[in-house]
């Protein structure tokens, strides 16, 4: 299945961001809708027959954010509740710190919140080695989201190893779920996704065995992305057609 993070469209209201992801939904084949940070994702709002993907804490009511964490189950509440109202598919979300916490604590904590929650829950591979699962050497035995362009900021933007790698967690390990975005190696700035980067090859393949979200745009869909990105967009835009003027 494929679907569209708020990340990747935020930054408006959350009223636009649903027009956006319906005016994507026939071009990029979108079968649902990941609530996440961009624009606030209201507990309490009405999200009209839209299969959801919850990733991290991303749930608010009015400026209030409901945290999600593995060891703390006091905050599995507010997401098992809203799971129970809505066609929530699957819950994804950041590992803690290496130092929060042993790696034999953070399985039993994600196996027990998985029972609560009643959907597959999946832990995402990290761009900084202060975390679980930012390396092969740090994943733990839980099903995995992998991100793709964290992967990438672990070989600093060397597009063989970041593949070979994918592919080989996506081989050897009980991966879920797969973000997509691009960068250049150095941060993980969510740029438009070129149309000529690797993972293309794979995405029909990927479509039918992981819940695949684009937290970037593709550059042919440049005027819908994040807002503060758009803008910087429209600004080098209008620059470059001044120089060329001049």
């Amino acid at each position: 299945m494929k679907g569209l993070s708020i990340t990747a469209i935020g930054l408006r209201g959350f009223d636009e961001c649903i027009d956006i992801f319906y005016t994507l939904k026939s071009p990029l084949k979108l079968d649902y809708l990941e609530l996440a940070i961009g624009s606030k994702c209201e507990i309490d709002r009405d999200y009209p027959n839209i299969p959801l993907i919850l990733h991290d804490s991303c749930l608010y009511d009015r400026y209030f954010r409901y945290k999600l964490d593995p060891l703390q189950p006091l905050t599995w509440k507010a997401y098992a509740d809203f799971i129970t109202s809505h066609q929530v598919l699957a819950v994804s979300l950041h590992p803690p710190l290496k130092s929060y916490c042993s790696q034999k604590e953070l399985e039993l904590a994600m196996m027990k919140m998985q029972q609560v929650l009643q959907v597959p829950v999946y832990l995402e591979v990290m761009p900084s080695d202060k975390y679980w699962c930012s390396s092969i050497q740090t994943l733990i035995d839980f099903p995995l989201l992998l991100d793709v362009s964290h992967v990438n900021i672990w070989y600093q933007g060397n597009t063989t190893a970041t593949k070979e790698t994918c592919l080989t967690l996506l081989n050897s390990y009980a991966v879920g779920s797969i973000h997509l975005s691009h960068n250049a190696g150095k941060a993980d700035t969510h740029d438009l996704i070129p149309n000529n980067v690797w993972f293309n090859d794979y995405l029909e393949a990927w479509n039918d065995n992981y819940f695949v979200t684009y937290e970037s745009l593709t550059t042919d869909y440049a005027a819908y992305e994040r807002l503060d990105k758009c803008r910087k967009f429209e600004i080098n835009i209008a620059y470059l057609q001044r120089i060329s003027v001049g």
